[in-house]
This record gives structure tokens, C-alpha cells and sequence, in this order.
């Protein structure tokens, strides 16, 4: 011990100390520097040793939590190797605190005690053991690296020691679910309540628990980082996640996948009453390829769907953040693109995105003309459409006469294409060649709803050169609602330009070409 402002005392040190003259050291004003030495770590690789110290240091720690005002504790590595843990602090009781350091040094094994006393000790701390995913505690950072340990091999020399280890396993995973995939609940603290839970390769956070505060309990230099949406991008085999500042590579794809289905399998089990997810992620190699749900004879499995994946990235890329379907996955330490890859992800993406954006300028720049149109050119242009939409069996279209002939309120009929799920299905179109200052109305269709009847119609459309007012639109909706007719091909003047627009070949067989 030394005699200053600060005082240190060190755990492995403290024996053969009497009240009186620790007192005689001590002052209330002083900060107190405890130190529990950490040894297994760096000098065992037997996960039972260091998980064994872990719980001792746990249990050591939390009886003097009474007696102190904690400033902070933290692990702290020494002479390059040895770790200690550390608590600062002031004093609110030196007596009951001398008799809990006595009491540590000499149970933490750096006194000789009788077998009395070392059975009695470890009773405790083995029932303390049990209790540890119920307690409360306030030295979190022992307990989260005792399940560290716990799952990175210790499980496996435990097992070791059973008759039979499928069954020991089996009761772990039925007591602890969340362990057969590597993560632990964060130890539960009395000033942090939320639900976080911990791996070697990630975390994942409910959305119900405040992802900021929990940045900031356990990883704080993130929790200023700011955090964008992300884009992720398939290029040369590999996964890339791009904002407006970064873009990184994601390398995660199976631990993702791990991740995913602790967070719905174990997490949200009310997802899983009669759905399950696949236990051997292996089986999905490529997380980001299109995948189906898969009937077997026992249960039907539950296979994670991309499209509900979103993701970002923290500003500095070392932290990435996938969102599914209500728990956040977090994964540290992602790497940034070099300039030279992301100049060539540049000439890998600028192609499409040169061509979408000149599809969307086609679709948008110009209108038509449609006074150069009359009735009898506007159901010819109609009859072209329909005869060269990808929807439809060209073979089968038929023009109903002339416009304004007794048509019977079929302008075109023709039928979709026959797939692999659906038989053809007969459609029936009317065309509307009407002023643009004039809307088309329900009133103005006839008897729409006969017609659809009397020749057993499945689908039915108009096309017109104006806008459709609503009574025509709820009338559609209500032939779809009530009778299952496809509605889906109505073509106002707005569909029409965009359409043909998109289609030149149509359009300058109708329209004056523009120079």
C-alpha cells in the first residue's frame, strides 16, 4: 500500500493486514485503486480455469459494492500480459470493507486456508454460479467475460467431463437457447436494464432497447459516431456497403446468418410456434441470393428473406448494422475500400445506372400529341400495344370493327399467355379517344359489367387520351373486389406517354418524330 491522494491496494497483496493500521494509512478523502489480478488469462488455455477466476473476482467484487462509491472499473493490462481488474472508488465504510478484502485475499487463494473454510467458500460461489443469469450486478464486465469464456471452449471441457456430452448439451441449450449459437444476454446490471446479447463475432439488440445507450454502456466511442443508411452492392464475389462517405466490405455473411437465427428463433419465439429456421446455416450458402421456404415431411422451414435486410454503416465503416425483422445485428471492425476498388465498383455500377436513368428520362420527357390521333389510329395504336405487351398471346387478338361500330363494348379482346401456373384468360379492352379537357367517367363505359358476363371475361381494361375520374376507377375496383377481374392494364393518357416513350417503334408510327 501506499500513502498519497491515491491510494492502491492490490488483492494478491493484502494479507497479514490488521484494521488498525490500514486505518492509520487511510483516509475518506482518498480515491481507492482495488486490484483483482486476473492470472489464468495469457497463462492457461484451460477455459475452466479462467472462467473459475472470473466468478470468484464476480463474487469477491460484489460484496464490497455496499461499502464504496464507485468511480469506475475496468480491465487493465499490465507488463504486456498479466491483466487486473480494477475498481476506483472512495469509501463509505472502512471497517465492513477491510473484512471484505481480508475475506477476498485470502478465498481468491493467496492465503492458506483450512479445507473447512475452502469448502465453505466454494459452496457459495457455486451457488452464486447457478444464480448468475438471475442476479443483478454491478461489475457487469466479469460476468460478460465469464460467458465469453463460458461459450469460446469452456462448454467443451465441461462436456468433457460427462458421460455423455449430447446430454449435457441438451440440458445447457434447453436452459440457455440463445448459447447454441454463440451469444450470452449481457449480464444484467443494476443501473442498465435492457436486453443486449453478446458473441464473439457480434451483437444483437432488440429494437425496444435504445441502440445509442447501448453503444454507449458497452462500446462508447460508437455512440458518437454518427450512423447512415447503407446500400449494399454484389461486385466481383463479394459483399460491398455503400453510403455517401464510405463504402465497405462486408464479410460477415455467415455469421450474419448465425446471428439472424438466434435473433428469430430463440429472441422471437412467437415467430416460432409452427416455423422454424434452419440450425446448420451452412445450408444457405449465399445469404443474398434469392431463396424460397421449403416444405419437408416433418416441419416447414424458415428461410431468411433478404428483402427484409437493411443495413448501415457508422461514418469511419468499422461498424456495420443489419436490421431484420425486429432485432439490430451489429459487427465490428469492417473494412474500407481502397481507392483504386472503389473506382472500379464505379465502372462496374455507372453502365446500369446510366441506362436506368436514361430509361427514366424517356419516360418522363415527353408527351404526346394526341390531336394528331383520330378514333379510328388511336385503337390501331391500342391493337400494337396490346399485340407486343410480353402479357399477352399475340395470336390471339382480335380488333372489333371500325370505332364507333356495334361492337358490342369490346373494342380488342385477346388472351394472356398461357405459364407454367395459369391457363389464358380472355381480356376485353375499350378505347376512348376523348378531349383532353374532358375526363373519363364510369357513365361513359356502357354496360361494362354485362359485358364481362356475357362473354366470361377474367380481365378487363381501357385505354383513353385523357385523364379517368374516379367514379371510372371505383368501378374497376369493384369488378376486381366482387368477381376477381383483372384490372390491372387501364391505360389513362399518363401510362400511355410513359409507355410509349419507353417504346419508341410504336410511338413514331403515330406521332410526328421530333427534331
Amino acid at each position: 500500500m501506499t500513502t498519497s491522494k491515491n491510494m492502491t491496494i492490490n488483492i494478491k497483496d493484502f494479507k497479514n493486514n490488521d484494521i488498525n493500521s490500514f486505518k492509520e494509512n487511510f483516509s475518506y478523502e482518498q480515491e481507492l485503486n482495488i486490484i483483482f489480478p486476473i492470472q489464468s488469462i495469457g497463462r492457461t488455455n484451460s477455459k475452466i480455469e479462467i472462467i473459475t477466476e472470473l466468478r470468484d473476482v464476480s463474487f469477491c467484487c460484489e460484496k464490497a459494492v455496499d461499502y464504496i462509491n464507485i468511480i469506475n472499473f475496468e480491465f487493465v493490462t499490465t507488463d504486456k500480459y498479466d491483466i487486473d481488474f480494477q475498481i476506483k472508488c472512495t469509501v463509505s465504510n472502512i471497517e465492513k470493507l477491510f473484512e471484505i478484502l481480508n475475506y477476498s485475499s485470502k478465498m481468491l487463494g493467496y492465503e492458506d486456508l483450512d479445507d473447512d473454510t475452502r469448502i465453505e467458500f466454494l459452496d457459495e460461489v457455486l451457488e452464486y454460479e447457478d444464480s448468475l443469469h438471475k442476479l443483478y450486478f454491478t461489475f457487469t464486465d466479469l460476468i460478460n467475460a465469464y460467458w465469453a469464456n463460458l461459450l469460446d471452449g469452456g462448454y467443451w471441457e465441461i462436456a468433457g467431463e460427462y458421460d455423455s456430452e449430447e446430454d449435457f448439451f441438451r440440458d445447457t441449450y434447453k436452459r440457455h437457447p440463445e448459447h447454441r449459437f454463440g451469444f450470452w444476454r449481457n449480464a444484467k446490471s443494476k443501473v442498465y436494464k435492457d436486453s443486449i446479447y453478446f458473441s464473439t463475432e457480434s451483437w444483437i439488440i432488440p429494437h425496444e432497447t435504445n441502440l445509442i445507450q447501448a453503444l454507449k454502456n458497452y462500446s462508447e466511442p460508437y455512440a458518437k459516431f454518427e450512423i447512415n443508411e447503407a446500400e449494399l452492392v454484389n461486385f466481383n464475389g463479394k459483399q460491398i456497403l455503400l453510403t455517401n462517405n464510405i463504402a465497405v466490405y462486408f464479410d460477415q455473411n455467415k455469421q450474419l446468418q448465425n446471428a439472424i437465427n438466434c435473433s428469430q428463433k430463440v429472441l422471437n419465439g412467437k415467430l416460432f410456434n409452427s416455423v422454424i429456421i434452419k440450425e446448420n446455416i451452412n445450408e444457405q450458402n449465399n445469404l443474398f441470393a434469392e431463396h424460397k421456404k421449403v416444405n419437408t415431411r416433418k416441419k416447414k422451414r424458415y428461410i431468411i428473406d433478404p428483402a427484409l435486410l437493411s443495413f448501415k454503416v457508422s461514418e469511419l465503416g468499422d461498424l456495420v448494422l443489419a436490421s431484420y425483422k425486429g432485432f439490430n445485428h451489429i459487427f465490428f471492425g469492417n473494412t474500407s475500400l481502397p481507392f483504386e476498388d472503389i473506382k472500379e465498383l464505379n465502372a462496374h455500377l455507372y453502365p446500369a445506372f446510366s441506362k436506368t436513368q436514361n430509361l427514366i428520362e424517356k419516360s418522363i420527357s415527353n408527351n404526346c400529341n394526341w390531336q394528331e390521333l383520330n378514333d379510328d389510329t388511336f385503337e390501331e395504336l391500342c391493337y400494337d400495344l396490346l399485340y407486343c405487351h410480353s402479357k399477352f398471346d399475340s395470336s390471339t387478338i382480335k380488333k372489333m370493327g371500325k370505332s364507333k361500330s356495334r361492337d358490342g363494348g369490346r373494342d380488342i379482346v385477346i388472351k394472356s399467355k398461357k405459364t407454367p401456373t395459369a391457363e389464358p384468360e380472355l381480356y376485353i379492352f375499350q378505347c376512348k379517344f376523348l378531349s383532353e379537357s374532358t375526363s373519363l367517367s364510369a357513365a361513359k363505359m356502357g354496360s361494362a359489367a354485362n359485358v364481362i358476363m356475357q362473354y366470361g371475361a377474367k380481365g378487363y381494361g381501357v385505354f383513353t387520351t385523357t385523364v379517368i375520374d374516379a367514379t371510372l376507377y371505383d368501378m374497376l375496383e369493384g369488378f376486381k373486389r366482387n368477381q376477381g377481374i383483372d384490372v390491372s392494364d387501364t391505360w389513362s393518357k399518363y401510362e400511355l406517354a410513359r409507355y410509349l416513350n419507353r417504346h419508341s417503334i410504336i410511338k413514331n408510327k403515330y406521332f410526328k418524330q421530333e427534331h
